[in-house]
């Protein structure tokens, strides 16, 4: 009789133990219904979305890493400037020639098994050059081969991913999800050089460029995950007339083809101020080394952290003047870089232009992927990258010999006086202004 009164007991108390935790777990859950997340994480909440995010993390990771030995591993080849330029120029070449047909591609089949694709072919490639490099045998041919063929598989998995947004994220939270998957690039600009420096600091590029093949092996795998909504079925026309009507739409709306196209000579600055002139600023003005040049470029994604995580928090009202604001404000850092060259003035410098270009890129993915028809945004992404990548075969030469006979500063003071100038100039167009 006592153990049945006990057991009686134990029961009755841990019955209403029970009925206090679950009561308390019902007033945690209502508490925590009342805080509201910072806007730029609520995309997280999503699994596919999730799945990119991570995935495109460890991919921008290891490029940033990679990014950091490729320029040592031309100049231990016994490259120069020039050749830096030339690996540069090939990647870009390379994508400008498929870029068109990538973005038609990303309207024909399911983005993710485009991006998957390229991700394994990706990681293929930057680990054949890995294993030649360990191996003593890697020439600089290897190198100019292996980025054409990254600018290639780049033209079909950028239309893809700049696509595929919309699919895994509700349209109110598009803005924070684009806030999100830049914070990738930051994150990664942030770790990626200074693991790159220390890598080839310690063991050398190879190493380096064999984390990156790894981190596009992983990623393939979390993007193979996702389910995204699928494109619905439309009648199937020739590639040329796909890519005949992005053009046509995006030359139909002034502040779109203003800003793709007016936007290639400030790209093609960017592009070739920091690709060529940082590292060599870095070697020969500021008298740095791999680790100082990957802090450095850490300093960028430091920026952008800042911003993308800043502008998902706000409400802009007019985000096409707000957009070439911070355009001209990038062009106050490239000011920086080259009329403060030292180590203080270059990280300040760095730190400016991640913050500004973050801001300008989320403004902009969010008012395509707003104002373009879901049919034809992987098009008109592809038209985008096509106009902001068509001076960039040429950008980064002209900046190598500008830079051999003027310095690295002066290469970055011609960038920022195209950057504030046209920028400033496409403010005066009333569709750039009142764009919302």
């Amino acid at each position: 009789m006592r153990r049945a009164r006990a057991r009686v007991g134990r029961g009755a108390r841990t019955g209403a133990a029970g009925a206090r935790d679950r009561g308390g777990r019902a007033r945690c859950r209502n508490a925590l219904s009342i805080v509201r997340l910072p806007r730029v994480v609520e995309p997280l909440r999503h699994r596919d979305f999730r799945l990119l995010w991570s995935g495109q993390t460890l991919t921008l990771l290891g490029t940033f890493v990679s990014n950091v030995a490729y320029p040592f591993q031309v100049l231990q080849l016994g490259g120069s400037a020039l050749e830096l330029g030339v690996v540069v120029s090939l990647y870009t070449g390379a994508s400008l020639v498929f870029l068109l047909i990538g973005g038609a591609v990303a309207d024909r089949v399911a983005r993710r098994t485009l991006i998957v694709v390229t991700e394994l072919s990706s990681g293929v490639i930057v680990g054949i050059i890995a294993i030649l490099g360990f191996a003593g045998a890697l020439q600089i041919w290897h190198l100019y081969v292996s980025y054409a063929l990254f600018g290639a598989a780049s033209a079909f998995s950028v239309p893809a991913l700049g696509a595929i947004i919309p699919e895994l994220v509700p349209e109110e939270i598009l803005l924070a999800g684009n806030a999100v998957q830049g914070l990738s690039r930051q994150g990664a600009r942030v770790g990626g050089p200074v693991i790159g420096g220390l890598l080839v600091a310690t063991v050398g590029p190879p190493a380096a460029f064999a984390f990156d093949a790894l981190t596009f092996f992983v990623s393939a795998g979390a993007v193979a995950l996702t389910h995204a909504r699928p494109l619905a079925s439309e009648a199937r026309r020739s590639i040329l007339r796909e890519i005949q009507e992005g053009f046509a739409f995006v030359f139909s709306v002034q502040w779109l083809w203003v800003t793709i196209f007016g936007w290639s000579l400030i790209v093609a600055a960017f592009v070739g101020a920091l690709a060529v002139a940082l590292p060599l600023l870095v070697t020969t003005v500021l008298g740095g080394g791999a680790v100082t040049y990957g802090i450095i470029s850490a300093a960028i994604g430091v920026g952008e952290a800042i911003g993308a995580t800043g502008i998902a928090q706000v409400r802009i009202r007019r985000s096409g003047a707000a957009m070439y604001l911070f355009g001209a404000l990038n062009g106050v850092a490239f000011f920086i870089y080259g009329l403060v060259p030292t180590v203080p003035g270059a990280l300040v410098a760095s730190a400016i232009s991640g913050l500004s270009f973050a801001c300008f890129g989320v403004l902009w993915v969010t008012a395509l992927q707003k104002n373009v028809p879901r049919r034809l945004l992987g098009r008109v992404t592809s038209v985008d990258y096509f106009g902001g990548t068509l001076l960039l075969p040429v950008a980064p030469i002209a900046a190598a010999l500008l830079a051999n006979t003027q310095g690295p500063a002066f290469v970055f003071v011609v960038a920022g006086a195209i950057t504030v100038t046209l920028t400033l100039a496409g403010l005066l167009l009333p569709s750039i202004r009142d764009l919302e």
